[in-house]
């Protein structure tokens, strides 16, 4: 160690080897610099807030394996707030910082040899890389070192600061003081996973502080249920707003009182898996609901709101249940380096959600404790992806963005988890997320249909392959040399044949040996126990030959015509040939059952199979379109525009 007198109260200053050349003087808070030849000032720092950490300068950990001591401590402030940063010195000689973010604790490393980029240029939500691996912003800010203890590698009164993640948990911190960015990343941990010895971890005052607090203004009892993590507290019972600080509540504003008590009340526990957790284990965590907010959109005039609770286990941390219209969405907090957003749609774990909407939100009311510095009037931009029933939810101010991963619940299992004895109100209208009832039923339907349609056909077949079709009667006629065409000489007569059942009849005429030709055929078939008499015409034709090499054909030697349903009885058939007269030829002609006339009750039954579905195709159709109706982007508060809306007139 080296040991000299502090600048300014000339008390012994000690440094560590390797533990930086920043020292805050135990006695005076000078912040004393350790130069090549003697000891300066930097000034001097306020007196440490009392933030309840658990941790103190001299604490001893481990971390993979390596020890490390705890060998100093920045205390710094912004307008949301203040926090501590804990420098770590390793055995190994590593630096690290440990930082303390809404009851979750940060491990970072120095990352050397890397160009940052600039805090200045960086936006929310924007994106950088480092050595490969890709941040999103979720905060930039500035910050002021208001206090400092121990020993530090360097010391800066103000700098701006970048909070991203990255995919797996990374997280990285950059911090731009005097035109030089520092780069720190590192991943999530746990005081546990530290190493740190249980009995030298001071109690955390907040707690016995706060737990039975009472609000400054009305006295009435509060009750904190996480008094560990709680920065702001409204008062359900007069509506104050109250900041945590030291131990001790400090009255901010009076809220408006929320027009309607909250439906999950304050407080209120219940025991629930995750339902964003796909495949959760083991019993379910039990939530307490610490906070119920009111936020509003305005669009085109009219004011919507909705109201989030505030869920909070100690071990999975903080969750949120929002509520509109009946319909209930659970959120989860994500790491907005592990979503890609673009305007248009988010991917998330190999999902891509399409983009909903977009509109300014503002916190109307609050009651309960927040982990924020929540105001009233705050005002975010709100985003949704949606990919039922599923929702990725993005709220975005200038200065931070939040990335939630939400899931459609029922109301019913919201009543149950928490033993709420009012009934909650029957969900009205489409909600984003909601997914839609007649895709499946419609997906379901087309399938049975499919499979009975493909059933039905092979029967068709089936029976057209057998020979179902009869034929009543087939015979040939010559015409007479001399005979007119469509005189009464040239008639020919068959002899009588049956019609065993009444069904339509195909009647097929054949020019024999026709060939550049053509015959006309009229034919009577007479009933001989009515005299009724049923006509058709039929007038094959057939020309062939050879244009500039090529052979060519058209028409055929045969057409069939059919009748209408013909009632069964004994028939005679009358023909009338017309053709031309130096060109007569022989015919044949064929009464047979008409291969159609079986085919009506199939396709009855085809008819039958196709209307369930397209009904529900109709309106799982009509549903997507009420949704994205509804869908609505602002640009800037009070200017909307929906993209997806459809007159009434459209198609």
């Amino acid at each position: 160690m080296k040991v000299g007198d502090c600048p300014s109260c000339r008390a012994p200053v000690e440094f560590r080897p390797g533990a930086g050349q920043i020292k805050i003087c135990e006695f005076c808070q000078t912040v004393v610099f350790r130069g090549e030849v003697s000891l300066e000032s930097l000034g001097k720092v306020s007196q440490l807030v009392d933030t309840e950490s658990p941790l103190k300068v001299g604490l001893s950990g481990r971390y993979s394996g390596t020890p490390f001591t705890i060998a100093g401590r920045v205390q710094k402030s912004n307008p949301t707030g203040t926090w501590d940063e804990w420098f770590l010195q390793f055995e190994d000689e590593r630096e690290g910082w440990l930082a303390e973010s809404e009851g979750d604790w940060k491990l970072l490393f120095p990352l050397t040899n890397v160009a940052a980029p600039q805090v200045s240029q960086m936006e929310v939500l924007g994106a950088f890389t480092l050595r490969d691996k890709t941040f999103v912003v979720e905060e930039r800010n500035e910050a002021s070192t208001v206090s400092a203890e121990g020993q530090l590698p360097a010391y800066n009164r103000t700098h701006a600061y970048v909070d991203a993640t990255g995919p797996k948990g990374v997280f990285c911190t950059l911090d731009e003081a005097a035109g030089v960015t520092e780069a720190f990343v590192g991943s999530f941990v746990t005081l546990q996973a530290l190493g740190f010895d249980p009995s030298e971890l001071e109690p955390t005052p907040r707690r016995a502080a706060l737990k039975a607090a009472r609000c400054t203004q009305c006295n009435g009892p509060l009750e904190l249920k996480a008094p560990d993590a709680a920065k702001r507290v409204a008062c359900p019972y007069c509506g104050a707003l109250l900041e945590v600080q030291g131990g001790a509540l400090n009255f901010l504003e009076m809220l408006e009182k929320p027009p309607f008590e909250p439906r999950i009340p304050l407080g209120a526990t219940g025991k629930l898996h995750d339902p964003t957790d796909d495949k959760p284990q083991g019993a379910p965590p039990e939530w307490t609901c610490l906070a119920f907010l009111v936020r509003s959109c305005d669009v085109e005039g009219t004011r919507y709101p909705w109201d989030e609770y505030l869920l909070w286990n100690k071990t999975e941390g903080f969750r949120w249940l929002m509520h509109s219209n009946g319909h209930w969405t659970w959120l989860k907090p994500i790491p907005a380096g592990e979503v890609g957003l673009s305007f248009r749609q988010a991917k998330y774990a190999s999902t891509t959600f399409r983009g909903y909407q977009e509109v300014y939100a503002v916190t109307d009311y609050v009651a309960g404790e927040c982990y924020w510095q929540v105001t009233a009037g705050e005002r975010a931009v709100a985003r949704e992806y949606i990919e039922p029933p599923k929702s990725i939810n993005v709220d975005q101010t200038s200065t931070e963005a939040t990335l939630t991963l939400g899931v459609m619940i029922e109301g019913d299992l919201v009543a149950k988890t928490f033993g709420l004895k009012q009934k909650l109100n029957p969900a009205v209208g489409i909600a984003p997320a909601q997914v839609n009832p007649f895709s499946k039923k419609a997906a379901e339907a087309w399938t049975f249909a499919g499979i009975w349609g493909a059933v039905l056909l092979l029967l068709v077949i089936a029976f057209s392959a057998m020979g179902t079709t009869e034929t009543y009667w087939s015979g040939s006629f010559s015409v007479p040399h001399g005979a007119a065409p469509a005189s009464p000489e040239a008639q020919r007569f068959s002899p009588p044949f049956e019609v065993k059942d009444s069904v339509p009849l195909e009647v097929t005429v054949t020019g024999q040996g026709l060939s550049n030709n053509w015959l006309g055929v009229s034919i009577d078939l007479v009933n001989e126990k009515t005299n009724e008499v049923i006509s058709v015409y039929a007038e094959p034709s057939y020309y062939s030959g050879t244009t500039d090499g090529e052979r060519w054909s058209e028409g055929s030697m045969s057409q069939s015509k059919s009748t209408d349903v013909v009632e069964k009885g004994m028939y005679v058939l009358r023909t009338t040939p017309s053709y031309e007269p130096s060109r007569q030829t022989d015919y044949s002609v064929t009464v047979a059952a008409d291969d159609g006339a079986g085919l009506g009750c199939p396709l009855f039954l085809f008819f039958l199979l196709v209307v369930l579905p397209l009904y529900y195709s109709l309106r799982a159709n009509a549903f997507e379109t009420s949704k994205w109706n509804d869908a609505v982007f602002q640009s800037s508060p009070g200017v909307s525009v929906f993209p997806y809306a459809k007159n009434d007139d459209d198609d």
